[in-house]
């Protein structure tokens, strides 16, 4: 099997997943992915919404770094934002002419031809079925010198896949290492800023 990102040879990770040897992306086995519509049910599931101040705590962890970053005014797009937006409520008062997209709950494809300053994506990527496909729909929403803000788990080679709690999800079918930003940061053009080691990347797209 070759690589969903890169296409590069794989090696088989503890029988139900793979791990490419060049851009170190670990992924499990496609023939196990959910179905859209089982997708849809989980997804359904969530609690999340602006409201719910854990929930804003937790993606503040995402939004405050970015801050740093942020531009006077700009517009964004929060690229999966599931059933209850809140990306955009935290970036507004920052600024922030926000619009959210998301393939199941939002799914205005106009907004995928046009690009943003600012575009966030929370807990997403790890979704991702077709990594390089869905990559190059992420970046090319991101204007010359905008802003591409991410969050999901990292996985390091100090974790133990077997007990690893983020894998568990059924929806989690797609794991990055730090290399595997570097050779995303590579391929799209783009420079990472920020980095936290564990959870949240922010990079600037190369004018």
């Amino acid at each position: 099997m070759n690589c969903l990102l890169c296409h590069s040879i794989v090696f088989s990770f503890k029988d139900i997943a793979y791990q490419c040897q060049n851009c170190r992306l670990l992924f499990k086995n496609p023939n196990r992915h959910l179905s859209v519509e089982e997708d849809l049910k989980r997804y359904s599931a969530h609690q999340n919404n602006s409201e719910d101040l854990g929930y804003i705590v937790f993606l503040n962890r995402l939004i405050d770094p970015l801050k740093n970053f942020l531009p006077v005014s700009f517009t964004a797009i929060d690229f999966g934002c599931g059933p209850g937006p809140t990306i955009a409520k935290l970036l507004s008062p920052l600024g922030g002419e926000v619009v959210n997209y998301d393939p199941l709950f939002f799914s205005d494809e106009s907004l995928l031809r046009q690009t943003f300053d600012v575009v966030t994506s929370t807990e997403v990527v790890e979704h991702f079925k077709k990594p390089m496909h869905d990559w190059q729909t992420l970046v090319q929403l991101v204007k010359p010198g905008g802003l591409l803000g991410i969050m999901t788990q990292f996985f390091t080679t100090e974790i133990n896949y077997e007990n690893w709690w983020y894998k568990n999800d059924p929806t989690h079918i797609v794991f990055y290492e730090q290399k595997t930003f570097e050779y995303i940061a590579n391929y799209f053009s783009l420079d990472k800023i920020y980095d936290d080691q564990k959870s949240i990347v922010i990079f600037r797209k190369r004018k």
